[in-house]
């Protein structure tokens, strides 16, 4: 062994390390293994930066754009249309028109756009007929997988190998050379499941789907209904006048203003600048109970301006004045951004810069070079201040100077709260206090003991007595709240039966390319970004209606959606959203009959002139997706958006280590241990060797890279054994694109677990007997055909 098959190996083994923990993105780690390879001179230049003008990666990101110019015209819609004439209501054979309609739109289209496509038809599906959507999403699912196994186009994998035989100088695949196994695997599948392998489903209907659901033309039950009530304003009350942003309802509350009936005019499209008078009745959604704990809320003032440090002082209040450093790692962050109180254990009170001092809204301000800040906070953090480098300068306010800390106007107030206080289990940060009622907390007394300036998570318990700072307009706002007049009978306004012509309502989860999940609506802006408000989340079964301003989002995840209808129809141009109901709103074909027939045309040409052998496969497609573009079929931006961009830098930077393990040897030894130690079972044992440990590994490693790992070893085994290179590659393109054994194998899978309601274990009673179904299939046609 030399030491560069030991490079080769040591890089392989790391870039699988990678892949496994995730602890970078996966295009993160090919890009490393790119660099690597090429820094240590183990490629050449040109080798290294080779898989850019690879034909596979041309070749996977103009099928992108392709595949999205026929749903954008509506040539994939029109398909899926005619699935829910035929589908019938016998789950059998639904299953089949499904399964086999996805898997002939899987074998021209990329497989998570049909996915992506499929599932607002198959959940369409599952409401009209009261099937439960765990019965048909996961078979469609697999079938857009199945469907990619027919031809050379249907999934990256068979690209990338028919790519790796040229490279060695052999003779490829070509197009529908994938459909004497691939088509047969297809109906097997889909004929095993709607047979037998459906039993294996879950078949509970999920809680909250059919019935009034169905009947309001959702997929799910959100129950907003049962969280309704009215509230007036009175007369003479501080919120007239104020917007629906700064009134506190939300923020302090977890409330969703539906609508606003003011006299005989009701106002739906309610956005956050929206304003607020005196006789409004406004239709809210929530927890009327939090609403009513809220109007127990006491507030004694105790000081105001110079008062609060003599209240203070015995509490080891501390207050400095800390000067940016010019080349401070704050220049340029936001309060917020800095992470400030975790970080320096203080608070900021106010920004100070020549001529002017900002006390308001100062998590949002960008920090310079020279602010000086003022802190205050218990002495022990604030004494070490001295020794950052992010501060130039750190001084101490003296006594005489104390009392231009806190304006006259500022207060000082117990705040004290029922023993039942929602706000028990609830962090300091979620409470809402301190982001519209403008109150900080300074103490909380407890029994067991009183904590000073508490952290943002610190959680509050049953009982607790809270001391905070904050202005006039903070407790003004909290009594206008409280001015509120409960009005629990009232149902009008808000109903999505009563929507306004300009309104629109929709159901959307998020694709799997989507980069939302994990951040919280207020994090993402959700409102101000997509001038939509959002009533309801339906997680794991159960609809959640109030605070969800503060709830991370997560994949699976279903959203109501309302607002105007423009900016409802936005959705289903979105990357981010898969839109599961439109029909609440009057769904609006934006098909265009023509540019439908001419998309369709342009995708017959492609396979036409790639059939004919009159063009590659890579220029044929690139050929295609430019005419789509310039006849605009598809805008510029949108193809931008519909290339998986990680799939391209993924090829791109794993085609090099394929290249560095044919050329260092690496391949030549691990294909002469394989065909040793398989050499004694004959082709089926090396085939079946092979299959089964490419099959095994998609389920830790992206099958791409996958198929790039494998492609030398297979092709050098081939060669040691003196068999048909095309044998072994195609059982390595098979296993690598039937991806069925987890939801996190392959995207399509990750896309109808929330929807479908699946949990991991699903995945695995299915997807093993479908693997093996498969596996029984294709393994002998393989041989058939090649051996």
């Amino acid at each position: 062994m030399t030491p560069e098959i030991i490079a080769v190996l040591l890089i392989l083994a790391v870039s699988l390390v990678l892949f496994v923990t995730e602890k970078l993105r996966m295009d993160v780690v090919a890009l490393l293994v790119l660099g690597t390879l090429g820094v240590s001179g183990l490629v050449t230049l040109e080798e290294a930066l080779a898989g850019f003008s690879n034909p596979a990666v041309v070749t996977v990101w103009a099928m992108f754009i392709l595949s999205a110019g026929l749903s954008a015209t509506g040539v994939a819609d029109f398909i899926g249309q005619r699935v829910l004439r035929l589908a019938g209501k016998g789950e059998v054979r639904m299953i089949l028109v499904i399964m086999l309609t996805t898997g002939v739109l899987s074998a021209f289209m990329n497989n998570i756009g049909v996915a992506a496509l499929m599932l607002p038809v198959v959940m369409d599906i599952a409401r009209r007929t009261g099937t439960p959507p765990s019965r048909l999403l996961m078979p469609m699912a697999y079938s857009s997988l199945l469907g990619g196994l027919t031809t050379l186009i249907g999934t990256p994998p068979n690209l990338v190998a028919s790519t790796a035989l040229r490279q060695a100088g052999l003779e490829g695949f070509e197009l529908f050379e994938f459909a004497p196994i691939g088509v047969p695997a297809l109906v097997g599948g889909a004929l095993f499941i709607a047979l037998v392998g459906r039993h294996l489903l879950p078949a509970k209907m999920p809680e909250g789907m059919g019935g009034e659901a169905a009947k309001a033309g959702l997929q799910f039950a959100y129950g907003l209904e049962e969280r309704r009530f009215g509230l007036r304003i009175g007369e003479g009350s501080p919120l007239h006048g104020r917007k629906l942003r700064g009134s506190g309802l939300s923020a302090t509350l977890g409330l969703t203003v539906l609508s606003v009936r003011r006299g005989h005019e009701t106002f739906g499209d309610l956005g956050p600048d929206f304003v607020l008078e005196s006789g409004d009745i406004l239709s809210a959604q929530g927890r009327i109970d939090e609403f009513r704990e809220f109007l127990g809320w006491q507030a004694l003032e105790m000081a105001s301006g110079d008062e609060i440090l003599q209240v203070l002082s015995s509490e080891k209040l501390a207050v400095v004045n800390a000067t940016v450093a010019p080349r401070s790692e704050l220049v340029g962050l936001t309060v917020e951004e800095a992470g400030f109180r975790a970080r320096f254990g203080a608070h900021i009170v106010a920004v100070r810069r020549p001529g002017k001092v900002i006390r308001d809204d100062l998590s949002k301000v960008p920090l310079k070079a020279g602010d000086v800040l003022t802190l205050d906070g218990p002495r022990e953090p604030l004494g070490k201040l001295g020794g950052s480098e992010a501060f130039s300068e750190v001084q101490m306010v003296s006594q005489e100077h104390l009392s231009d800390i806190y304006p006259d106007s500022d207060s000082l107030i117990e705040l004290m709260l029922p023993p039942d206080s929602r706000l028990a289990g609830m962090t300091v940060a979620r409470s809402g206090l301190g982001e519209t009622l403008g109150l900080r907390i300074i103490g909380i007394a407890r029994r067991g003991g009183s904590i000073l300036f508490p952290d943002a998570d610190e959680v509050f318990e049953p009982g607790d007595q809270l001391l905070v700072l904050g202005k006039p307009e903070g407790l003004e706002l909290m009594r206008a709240i409280q001015s509120l007049e409960l009005l629990e009978d009232d149902g009008e306004g808000g109903s999505m039966e009563e929507l306004g012509e300009t309104e629109g309502i929709a159901e959307v989860t998020f694709s799997p390319r989507s980069t939302l999940p994990g951040r919280t609506p207020k994090e993402l802006d959700f409102r101000q970004r997509y001038g939509l408000q959002v009533l309801s989340i339906w997680r794991r079964g159960r609809s959640w209606r109030s605070h969800l301003r503060h709830m991370p989002l997560e994949f699976g995840d279903a959203l109501l959606l309302r607002g105007p209808r423009e900016q409802v129809e936005k959705l289903a141009d979105d990357p981010d959203f898969v839109v599961l109901t439109r029909m609440a709103y009057g769904d609006q074909a934006r098909a265009e009959p023509g540019k439908a027939v001419l998309s369709a045309v342009l995708m017959l040409a492609v396979v036409g002139l790639v059939l004919a052998g009159v063009l590659p496969i890579a220029i044929a497609a690139v050929a295609g997706a430019a005419v789509m573009l310039a006849t605009r079929c598809l805008t510029m931006e949108d193809a931008y958006r519909a290339i998986d961009w990680k799939s391209v830098f993924l090829i791109a930077g794993m085609i090099p280590l394929g290249t560095a393990m044919e050329s260092s040897g690496a391949a030549h030894w691990i294909a002469g241990g394989v065909s040793g130690a398989m050499e004694p079972l004959g082709l089926w044992g090396i085939l079946l060797g092979i299959y089964l440990l490419t099959a095994a590994a998609t389920t830790i490693v992206p099958t791409t890279a996958l198929v790039l790992i494998m492609a030398p070893i297979a092709i050098g085994t081939s060669a040691e054994m003196g068999i048909d290179p095309k044998l072994l590659m195609m059982g390595v393109a098979m296993a690598a694109s039937a991806s069925f054994t987890s939801p996190i194998s392959h995207p399509a899978n990750v896309l109808v677990m929330g929807p479908g309601g699946y949990r991991f274990v699903d995945y695995v009673k299915m997807g093993v007997v479908l693997a093996l179904v498969v596996a029984l299939t294709v393994l002998p046609l393989i041989v058939w055909k090649y051996g």
